[in-house]
């Protein structure tokens, strides 16, 4: 071919007899054949195209040049995004670790401590709740800074039980909702206490602090139930006779034992019979009488009488048997019944190892009451 010299597309020196350009490959009749009507005259000087920028190779054979199209040029600056995020997510794993440590189980429980024993009404109001995780009232706490003022052990003793987390305690740590969804929130839980109440007031309506609360009857006893730790004042009054009322100041402790307690009142005494015409009563006689007719076994000692046998509950507890015997408390002995007359009762002790005491009683319903000791026993 000696149309052409010179490669129209990389400017190499064309073999005459090729085809193809030996440098790049063009394929030069099908380029001839493109621009055959572009071709200049034969006779007119063939113009050497213009070299570009091009290094031959020492066995001109090969040719360096520039590519036609640069390469696009890969950015290589970081994504601000993923940056941003990975310092997003460290920032999020430490404040996750501060506050596992700031709302932890132990520094909470020192705090709460603080604040149960303040004697604040605000600071333990906001740090304690009753068994069922329920905010106490203002009469619940003020009756427990009555029992710290009463017992300035107690503030030791409530420390040692929320640092204990026994489930079994009156204060212990319980689970009251979530900071920030995330981690568990504590309050103190404070059990509740009940009160079983023995008492000889007819009818008895029963008030704690001033407000009327429910007592259930179990057997000769009441039982009020959901009593706080504190101090309290009981009142137990018989609606239909204004003179049975007696107030009493109750302590509900922090330790798990049984509350316990006896209210009577003192009930006006049985008119006393009056022998013959004689105006002087029968008890004033009986008390007259020398200690050698009260040990001899007169007309006078019925205790042949049985309606009195039986066991009766009380402090302490008190049995009359029908062969004479008794047992009061650790106490034991035989008896006789110098008087049972219109409910009033007079009874002989005559105690083991010498020595005896006649006591009187008000007998009503298997209820004996003695004014004496402001006590009363009921038969089982």
């Amino acid at each position: 071919m000696d149309e052409l010299e010179y490669c129209p597309n990389c400017g190499a020196k064309l073999d005459k007899e090729s085809d193809f350009c030996s440098n790049c490959g063009l394929d030069l009749k099908k380029y001839l054949a493109e621009n055959s009507e572009e071709r200049p005259d034969k006779n007119e000087k063939k113009s050497e195209p213009v070299k570009k920028n091009n290094n031959i190779s020492k066995d001109n054979q090969t040719v360096n040049k520039e590519p036609k199209f640069a390469p696009k040029k890969i950015n290589k600056k970081p994504n601000n995004k993923i940056i941003g995020c990975i310092i997003l997510v460290i920032i999020l794993l430490a404040a996750y670790f501060l506050g596992n440590m700031y709302y932890s189980e132990n520094r909470q429980a020192q705090k709460l401590q603080s604040e149960v024993t303040s004697k604040s009404s605000s600071q333990m109001k906001s740090a304690l709740v009753d068994e069922n995780g329920k905010r106490l009232s203002s009469n619940q706490i003020s009756s427990l800074e009555q029992l710290y003022l009463n017992d300035k052990k107690v503030l030791k003793e409530i420390q040692v039980q929320i640092n204990d987390s026994q489930k079994d305690n009156t204060f212990s740590l319980k689970k009251t909702g979530k900071y920030f969804m995330i981690y568990p929130k504590y309050s103190v839980a404070m059990k509740s206490k009940s009160l079983d109440i023995s008492t000889n007031i007819s009818n008895p309506t029963f008030y704690i602090d001033g407000e009327s609360v429910a007592a259930k009857a179990v057997n000769s006893e009441y039982h009020i139930d959901k009593l706080t730790p504190g101090i309290y004042k009981l009142k137990i009054t018989n609606a239909k006779k204004t003179s049975e009322t007696k107030t009493k100041t109750i302590k509900v402790g922090i330790n798990n034992s049984v509350i316990n307690t006896n209210i009577n009142v003192k009930k006006p005494a049985k008119k006393s019979t009056v022998v013959k015409n004689d105006t002087v009563a029968k008890s004033d006689v009986d008390n007259s009488r020398n200690k050698n007719e009260e040990e001899d076994s007169d007309d006078s000692s019925t205790s042949s009488d049985t309606s009195l046998v039986g066991k009766y509950t009380g402090d302490p507890d008190l049995a009359l048997y029908s062969d004479g015997n008794y047992d009061l408390g650790d106490k034991s002995g035989t008896y006789d019944i110098l008087e049972n007359n219109d409910g009033h009762v007079k009874i002989r002790f005559n105690q083991d190892g010498g020595g005896s005491i006649v006591e009187s009683y008000d007998y009503t319903d298997g209820e004996l009451h003695s004014s004496k000791y402001d006590q009363s026993w009921y038969k089982d």
